[in-house]
């Protein structure tokens, strides 16, 4: 399922590859998985999330859809399809028995012909192998087409129509804000659904909706708190969600998909060390296919975060993959992965494009790429070491140079007025659909009359360099300039708040 590909020299960063066999899809880590709102990645289309490189999960909060379309809709839906498809088996088993009868029938004919006309059974057999191969042609089409639209059989991604392109990853915390203010019980967890009530769901109500929504991963359910909360309260709350981990456990089948056991990320070391003996011995049953770290991006300091991680994933299996969800920007994403975090779910295009926001992320690594074949090119013409050490540290100070040259400001709104004027695309060089067909003056007239298509271009463009800086990443990762990778990073952020 998860193969570790490369490890970073100087951090715990790491390449891997993550097979999701439901839907034919191998994920390339670090990746995100792209936020929705009941069901939907906002502002856009499915159509338009093929044109985004690297969106291939997406994530699911039960409770945005717990009552549209809801469990009795979604059941209703999956038996409709089955129906559809056991008839067009019936259906297509009739046309072969058809065609087999018919062929018999034939060769009979054929055999009483031979012996009177041999010359006409020379032309009718090349006529009849001709419309074989014609035929043959046909059924390969039509199996082909079949089976596209087919491989969905059914579930919340049929019913969307979000196609066998992306995955999903069924979850219960919303990536946008911490929705856990409401106090569970012992046997129910208490959330918020998406028109703003209380709602309260069993475990075994959880795998129910799993099974019909047909996954590809399932995050255990579990109630996440404060880290620094009171230790009781954090106590009870392991304790619940050990249980619920349980029963997930048992209710697991192949609809369910992979199972995530959630991680409490608590401040306490105590209490944390002690639910992590647990729930290691539940992992090495081998019933837990991977990690969704939790209790994070609840107010707690960057520090305070890194800390957290980077201890709790010395006590993990390397192994198995381990994701993330919460708000979060692109050094504190950076955070994550240098501490060994392989899926980040963070709703930052989305919040960057509700607010007008548009990402101007230039490609840091441009100097770091030269710097390596620089590199590259000093040992095939073997000088020596002294003269190349000189060279490199001349490089790497012009790269730093030219890198703080070239900063354009990260983030820019496009309400402002001084792009009402302004022809270029939204970034110069970018290869996005709304780059490549509008400017910014366009957009900026969009957002003032209010029409959406400007919150569909921006979000397209945004996620387009979101998917941009994960690739980026990876290739820090491989090459290991992670580092330096990071503090370009940071720089841009800088430029920005300085801007």
């Amino acid at each position: 399922m998860f193969s570790i590909t490369h490890e970073e020299e100087n951090t715990k960063a790491r390449l891997g590859k993550l097979v999701l066999p439901k839907s034919s899809i191998t994920l390339k880590t670090p990746c995100f998985i792209g936020s929705t709102k009941r069901g939907f990645v906002r502002h856009l289309t499915p159509d338009n999330l093929i044109n985004i490189p690297d969106l291939e999960l997406l994530s699911i909060n039960l409770p945005q859809i717990i009552y549209k379309p809801g469990l009795t809709i979604l059941k209703r839906f999956n038996k409709h399809c089955q129906e559809s498809s056991e008839t067009k088996k019936s259906v297509e088993e009739t046309k072969k028995e058809e065609k087999e009868n018919s062929n018999k029938i034939f060769q009979e004919e054929k055999k009483q012909e031979k012996e009177k006309e041999k010359e006409k059974e020379k032309e009718k057999k090349i006529e009849i192998e001709k419309e074989k191969e014609i035929e043959i042609e046909n059924k390969t089409v039509t199996e082909k087409d079949n089976n596209k639209q087919n491989q969905i059989k059914d579930g919340l991604k049929r019913y969307y129509g979000i196609g066998s392109k992306h995955a999903l990853l069924l979850k219960i915390r919303n990536s946008e804000f911490a929705d856990f203010y409401y106090p569970s019980t012992d046997e129910k967890i208490a959330c918020c659904a998406s028109e703003g009530t209380k709602v309260f769901i069993t475990p075994s109500q959880y795998m129910e909706f799993a099974s019909e929504i047909n996954p590809d991963i399932t995050v255990s359910p579990a109630i996440e708190v404060v880290g620094n909360n009171k230790r009781d309260k954090i106590e009870k709350a392991i304790k619940r969600s050990m249980k619920w981990l349980n029963i997930a456990i048992s209710k697991k089948t192949s609809r369910t998909g992979s199972l995530f056991a959630v991680i409490h990320a608590v401040e306490d070391p105590k209490i944390r060390n002690k639910y992590l003996d647990r729930l290691l011995t539940i992992v090495k049953s081998g019933k837990v296919d991977g990690f969704m770290f939790g209790c994070l991006f609840l107010n707690e300091s960057r520090i305070e975060r890194k800390k957290r991680i980077g201890q709790i994933i010395e006590s993990i299996p390397n192994e198995l993959p381990r994701g993330i969800v919460g708000d979060a920007t692109l050094s504190q994403i950076l955070d994550c992965v240098e501490n060994g975090i392989d899926l980040i779910n963070s709703s930052f295009p989305l919040r960057l494009t509700e607010l007008n926001l548009v990402l101007n992320y230039q490609n840091p690594l441009q100097n770091l790429r030269s710097e390596n074949k620089n590199k590259n090119e000093n040992k095939n013409k073997n000088e020596n070491k002294n003269e190349n050490e000189n060279e490199n540290i001349e490089i790497e100070n012009e790269n730093k140079n030219e890198f703080k040259k070239q900063f354009e400001p990260l983030l820019f709104n496009l309400r402002n007025v001084k792009y009402e004027d302004d022809n270029k695309p939204f970034v110069v060089g970018c290869q996005c659909f709304a780059c490549k067909n509008h400017t910014r003056q366009y957009v900026y007239h969009l957002i003032s009359v209010r029409e959406m298509t400007a919150m569909i271009l921006m979000n397209l463009h945004n996620l387009y360099q979101y998917s941009l800086f994960f690739k980026d990443m990876r290739w820090a990762i491989k090459n290991d300039k992670f580092i330096q990778f990071k503090e370009a990073i940071q720089l841009l952020e800088k430029s920005n708040t300085k801007k």
